[in-house]
């Protein structure tokens, strides 16, 4: 235990240099920084430019092109592009023997569907069935590049096919009012078709498919969890470097020798600077909570994970560097590509390719994550692994050394 206090007690000490002091005040510069952005996110401009949609009529009756007709005049779509049976004769590629249209990656890459978000297929006999209680489904293909656009207009055709069950039974009853309780099928169909146009003006017209409340709020928290990971993955590794710059010379001038005299173990040697390391980051990552107040505070329970990850990241970097001076440039390397690999600086999802692949071994990353979505053991377990092969290269070099 005392070998441990004095291992501790000389980690403050290295600690508190210039660049040490720095590295804790750094981080909590940023934070003021981006906060300066925050309020730009009450301003976000959340329009939705109108999009393009289309329609694959297998019903082919007046009632399904008033429904195509009253379509195109929703604000949000721009057109509807309309095709029947005989559209797809010379793209017969895109149906399959029952007449379906089929779905693979080129869908959407084909000159009938490119900009679509979605494409709606109205089955044969659907509005006749519609009225008879037996009708098929409407099958909705989204568009994957489209993700915003295909989920209002996915739930635009749910709310319209609601609607319509419930007006259907409504003028079924009337319907049935009206005759006396007698059913004449041909009468019917002359009803139901006179009666189509009121039936889908009146459900386009109550259709209520876009929320506005709470996204501005909703915007600004995700900001707040994007700043406070970036600054405090920033703290996380400008501290473990900071303890662990000495690292590499300490062997060299016998002062691993000394601890171990004094009773300690290449154990307590590490734990003294992963206590010392956490004690400075406990002190830096208060004023970030007070600053950028991120949304998900259950996901603040992923902090001892990210900050271990990234404590023995740089303990194995202290073992592929033979100097002081070259673990902190490349130790200052590795922290600036976790950073922008991480999708705390710049969106994950609109990084290359190659860079996604990055990505999984940054400590933000997860942080990140867990912040966003509280998915504590998701985040812990790719942090838990980054710590365990970590630990292993330092203690294979650390074998293979002496």
């Amino acid at each position: 235990m005392r070998s441990l206090r004095a291992g501790i007690y000389k980690d403050i000490r290295l600690f508190l240099t210039a660049s040490g002091i720095i590295s804790l005040i750094l981080p909590v510069l940023v934070a003021f920084a981006l906060t300066l952005g925050l309020n730009d996110t009450q301003n976000v401009d959340l329009s939705l430019r109108p999009f393009e949609i289309a329609v694959y009529d297998r019903d082919d009756t007046l009632m399904s092109k008033t429904l195509v007709n009253q379509l195109r005049g929703v604000d949000l779509i721009s057109n509807v592009r309309y095709y029947t049976s005989n559209s797809f004769e010379d793209s017969a590629s895109h149906i399959d023997g029952s007449g379906n249209i089929k779905v693979d990656n080129t869908l959407f890459s084909s000159d009938l569907f490119v900009d679509c978000a979605v494409v709606l297929v109205l089955p044969q006999d659907f509005f006749y069935d519609a009225y008879t209680g037996e009708e098929d489904s409407v099958r909705v293909i989204l568009n994957g590049d489209m993700p915003l656009e295909s989920s209002l207009a996915s739930s635009m055709a749910a709310s319209v096919s609601g609607i319509l069950k419930s007006e259907r039974a409504a003028w079924y009853a009337a319907y049935s009012v009206k005759n006396g309780g007698e059913f004449d099928q041909a009468d019917f169909e002359s009803f139901c078709e006179s009666s189509a146009s009121t039936i889908l003006d009146n459900a386009l017209g109550r259709l209520d498919v876009i929320e506005t409340v709470g996204i501005s709020s909703e915007i600004a928290s995700n900001v707040r969890n994007s700043f406070f990971a970036c600054a405090a993955s920033m703290l996380m590794l400008f501290v473990s470097v900071g303890v662990l710059k000495t690292l590499p010379d300490e062997g060299k001038l016998g002062l691993y020798d000394r601890f171990f005299s004094l009773g300690g173990s290449l154990f307590q040697l590490l734990i003294s600077k992963y206590i010392t390391a956490a004690f400075f980051c406990a002190i830096g990552v208060a004023p970030l909570f007070l600053i950028l107040k991120p949304g998900m505070q259950e996901g603040a329970l992923v902090l001892p994970a990210a900050f271990t990850a990234c404590f023995t990241m740089m303990l194995a970097l202290t073992k592929l560097t033979r100097r002081t001076e070259s673990f902190m440039l490349i130790g200052g390397i590795v922290t600036a590509l976790s950073l922008l690999f991480g999708g705390v600086i710049y969106p994950s999802k609109l990084l290359p390719q190659f860079a996604k692949y990055v990505s999984q071994l940054t400590v933000p990353k997860y942080l990140l994550a867990g912040l966003e979505r509280a998915e504590i053991r998701a985040s812990v377990l790719p942090l838990g692994i980054i710590s365990a092969v970590c630990i292993i290269v330092f203690l294979v070099f650390e074998a293979v050394s002496k």
